[in-house]
């Protein structure tokens, strides 16, 4: 059964037969990779950020407004594509693994080379993964502790060998935190944190910085050195925080491209002729996460009362216009053979709510609250503190009081995920392509485990199902594990996450076009058609 998968897995990797449009609702369906060499299109492609980057290092945080530049200046072993999450190579042309699955071995491109000349090879990878490593708070530090060692034994040959089997853990390399630094800049024997580089990037991507103005934009050219140079001249990231400016920018032709923007202008983007909308699920659901460690939500019965009082419905039609669906799963229902829709989170009823808290010995106060001085932190924009306004609503009917504490992007990453000072928060994330990715969320001691929640049989489940080749198997122990999360509710799934984007149709060839072929938020295949 492992050679079975590996084989698929390197099918993927080698022959990249299986090429496809990118799914999706849109008006064109144009979408052709254009040939390799020195482009002779051009032009500039302005993309909505967000907010700013946290720094120009791409390794240390999980920096959602950092990924797109990060995507575009750095090269990954592989990554995943932006509509289905298959593997694609990046600085690896190809990988396998041992029949045991310990031992995962890629082969390096040997025309890669970082912006100031240097060649980039196998001793940079081990460096950065190494590193990695010994760092906990680095963001991908905890996958790599069933990594025993890493070796390099020739310039382009690097081998991760893992201490339990893991057919997933190349998945993973796919995501989040992966990019590949150079030895050479940041092996001088400082912090990482304090490299001139993360301001000043020593990159290798098909893109390299030019200019960065704090509130404003980020400013990518192309890299003529790289073996593919991109079709465009320059990308240019306009920082817009606030949503009905940058759905005017669209409108207005300021921008180009526009990510997750809010459902309610659905209709109004499908309208516009110089638009192309593309609706894309991914299993990255909007969730609410207690803080396990806080006297409040300790009780499960409190966090049972709370999860009674979502009605997911009113969220979905309300703030999402009935594109993001109700998600009672534990993990997405996207991903249909690993998620368990039988052991979910509990149906919304009120009355039902507050029985739970009467039972567990709760009585209201002068005020109606059975509890009260509750806490919710949100960042910002995508929904979120419109989807928390419904739950405050529905949660003060069943006699839980709670205040909502609204943040821009990084400041909310700051407060909630770097000193983990909340009681509830909203977040969104991938939880894909693989349920391995639930050791992330909720295994002890994992960086993004950031409730505190600790079960020892979950644990161990989760072990098994990521050293298991099985598919049938490994969907017993992740369902099991969803029982169990189901019962303690560290966490709950509000609504699924599907990305309405809106891009110019001067342009073709977006991410979401390179289904099997490119990364997500990979801009170097797109091109000005006019």
């Amino acid at each position: 059964m492992l050679k079975k998968k590996l084989a698929a897995c390197m099918a993927v990797v080698l022959g990249l037969s299986l090429l496809a449009a990118g799914c999706g609702k849109g008006k064109s369906d144009s979408g052709t990779e254009g040939g390799s060499g020195k482009s002779e299109g051009g032009g500039t492609f302005i993309i909505r950020a967000t907010g700013d980057p946290m720094s120009f290092n791409p390794v240390i945080n999980a920096d959602d407004n950092g990924f797109p530049i990060f995507q575009n200046i750095y090269l990954r072993l592989c990554a995943l594509d932006s509509s289905k999450q298959n593997l694609v190579p990046e600085a690896a042309k190809e990988w396998s693994y041992n029949e045991e699955a310990t031992v995962l071995t890629f082969k390096l491109r040997e025309d890669l080379k970082w912006t100031d000349g240097e060649a980039l090879n196998s001793e940079d990878v081990k460096y950065t993964f190494d590193t990695i490593k010994e760092n906990p708070s680095y963001y991908f530090s905890s996958n790599m502790q069933n990594v025993d060692s890493i070796e390099a034994p020739d310039d382009y040959t690097v081998v991760f060998n893992l201490v339990e089997p893991d057919p997933s853990f190349v998945k993973l390399l796919g995501w989040y935190a992966t990019f590949i630094v150079p030895e050479h800049i940041y092996n001088n024997g400082s912090d990482w944190a304090e490299n001139p580089a993360n301001s000043e990037p020593v990159s290798c991507g098909p893109f390299k910085l030019e200019e960065y103005k704090q509130g404003e934009s980020v400013t990518l050219v192309r890299n003529d050195d790289y073996p593919e140079p991109a079709k465009l001249d320059k990308l240019i990231f306009s920082i817009i925080p606030d949503e009905a400016t940058a759905l005017q920018a669209i409108k207005n032709g300021e921008i180009d491209f526009y990510e997750n923007f809010p459902t309610s202008s659905l209709k109004e983007m499908e309208a516009d002729t110089n638009l192309r909308v593309v609706i894309n699920e991914y299993p990255s659901p909007i969730r609410m996460v207690f803080n396990v460690t806080k006297d409040k939500v300790s009780d499960v019965a409190v966090r049972k009362a709370i999860a009674t009082a979502i009605d997911r419905d009113e969220i979905s039609e309300k703030v999402f216009n009935g594109v993001q669906k109700p998600e009672y799963n534990l993990y997405p229902s996207l991903i249909e053979w690993a998620s368990n829709s039988e052991d979910t989170a509990p149906k919304f009823n009120i009355s039902e709510a507050s029985k739970i808290l009467e039972e567990a010995g709760y009585t209201k106060d002068a005020n109606g609250f059975y509890v009260s001085g509750l806490t919710i932190d949100v960042f910002e924009g995508a929904g979120y503190p419109d989807t928390a306004k419904l739950i405050k609503a529905t949660l003060e009917e069943a006699g839980i009081g709670v205040e909502i504490q609204v943040h821009e992007y990084n400041a909310w990453n700051q407060k909630v995920g770097d000193e983990r000072d909340f009681m509830i928060e909203l977040q969104g994330g991938f939880m894909g392509p693989d349920p391995a990715a639930l050791a992330t969320r909720v295994q002890s001691g994992m960086t993004f485990n950031w409730g505190g929640y600790s079960n020892t049989q979950v644990d161990e489940l989760l072990k098994k199902g990521a050293s298991t080749s099985d598919e049938d198997e490994r969907a017993g122990y992740y369902k099991e594990v969803q029982k169990i999360l189901a019962e303690e509710l560290p966490y709950v799934n509000i609504v699924t996450f599907a990305g309405p984007e809106v891009n110019s149709t001067r342009f073709v060839n977006l991410p979401y076009d390179g289904q099997g072929k490119w990364g997500w938020a990979d801009y170097s295949h797109v091109e000005m058609v006019e």
